[in-house]
């Protein structure tokens, strides 16, 4: 999805003489974008890490029709 911000940052670096304040703006707008990303991956992880203490309702009820 951001393939034209690195594109326009990538053109910009390679200039004899790049403009730094735009060169520095997409950079920082790249970093916010991997920090993001970063926040994203690491709640997700958490979330398929974390499990409330227990059964939950289809676990008792297997439990349950697994008993004589």
């Amino acid at each position: 999805m951001k393939i034209e911000l690195i594109d326009a940052a990538a053109r910009l670096a390679a200039e004899a003489v790049p403009p730094w304040a735009d060169l520095s703006a997409l950079g920082v707008q790249l970093l916010v974008h991997a920090a993001g990303g970063l926040v994203v991956l690491l709640v997700l992880a958490v979330l398929s890490v974390y499990k409330p203490p227990g059964l939950r309702r289809y676990g008792a009820r297997q439990r349950a029709l697994s008993r004589p």
